[in-house]
């Protein structure tokens, strides 16, 4: 099978790799479709601290070609959501049994290879069949919408709970949209307003600019409460202290993303305030849970669905990305067509 793989920062080639199934319980997964998004471009770039070579690629769908013997979920033709987390298999949760858990989960694209190839083999328990109703780009977008249900779980606030969401990217609109269908009351902060356009569309009702109005008009939305619970989407380009001056007494801070930029805070309003802090990355993908949120139109899509680019592209995308996000400090999303 052909592999697009990271030799070093920003030196990509192609390589042949036997692609035999090794076990009854694997199968060969022809890669349709991978989600280009910010972790893989700053693997690009050196920035992430990964180690070479790499193939990137967190997220992919693909069609299954070929199956072990002890294969029940899958066959061959069905449509597959590929799970990009697995758990190390060596931290305490994992010896205990508790997978789900893992303290140390590898990642595709960042602690393990990837899935920008043509094809692959996995574990079945590792692929999430696809219904007709979900197509493959929008099911590229059920590891995110996994990532934001587990932040949903972590805040666990009451319905109706005022939370404020920093950082407008995939992520934060996604997460937004999602509080809202667990019928929360998100407000979604970015100091970009095309961000925030985009979310509005998409059914965010309270978006706000991070700027010098921003406290006067969460107090307005709140009845002078402020937020009772915070998430802080990781480069977003705000200050990692606002959550801390917006989140109201014995409120919850969330922390959140793949993984996190250099921080460094003053922790004091937040321990003045008793707020309970914490962080969701590399959780467990519960892949057909949010599967399942896209068959139920949990969250509309539309506006965020990016751009598909071909194979032949790979080399001139990823640089073209990373000069973006050098230059603005963040990078929306992209698709990888490998038919």
């Amino acid at each position: 099978m052909k592999v697009w793989k990271l030799l070093s920062p920003k030196i990509f080639a192609e390589e042949e790799r036997p692609d035999a199934i090794a076990s009854p319980t694997q199968a060969k997964v022809k890669i349709t479709k991978v989600l280009l998004g910010y972790p893989e471009v700053r693997a690009y770039t050196g920035a992430a601290g990964v180690r070479y070579p790499l193939v990137p690629g967190m997220y992919a769908v693909g069609i299954v070609a070929e199956t072990g013997s002890d294969c029940v979920k899958v066959e061959k033709n069905t449509r597959v959501f590929l799970n990009g987390i697995s758990p190390c298999g060596e931290c305490a949760e994992c010896r205990r049994g508790n997978f789900t858990g893992c303290l140390f989960p590898k990642v595709a694209g960042m602690g393990r290879d990837g899935f920008l190839r043509d094809f692959v083999v996995a574990e079945e328990g590792s692929l999430t069949p696809l219904p007709p109703s979900v197509t493959d780009i929008t099911a590229l977008y059920a590891g995110i919408l996994s990532h934001c249900d587990n932040i949903v779980n972590k805040l666990d606030v009451p319905k109706g709970t005022h939370v404020a969401v920093l950082g407008a990217g995939e992520s934060g609109n996604i997460l937004s949209q999602l509080l809202i269908y667990r019928q929360a009351v998100p407000i979604l902060i970015d100091k970009d307003e095309e961000r925030l356009a985009v979310a509005a569309k998409c059914g965010v009702y309270y978006t706000l600019k991070a700027d010098d109005d921003l406290i006067g008009e969460l107090n307005e939305i709140t009845g002078g409460r402020m937020a009772e619970g915070c998430v802080y989407t990781s480069f977003n380009g705000i200050s990692p202290e606002l959550p801390f001056r917006i989140t109201a007494a014995r409120g919850k801070v969330v922390f959140a993303g793949m993984e996190f930029p250099e921080l460094s805070v003053h922790l004091k309003a937040a321990l003045d305030k008793r707020l309970t802090l914490t962080g969701v990355s590399n959780d467990s993908i519960q892949s057909a849970a949010a599967i399942n949120l896209l068959v139920n139109k949990a969250v509309e899509l539309s506006p965020l669905l990016a751009a598909e680019q071909p194979a032949e592209a790979i080399a001139s995308l990823f640089a073209a990305k990373a000069e973006v996000l050098e230059r603005d400090g963040r990078v929306s999303a992209s698709v990888l067509d490998l038919m």
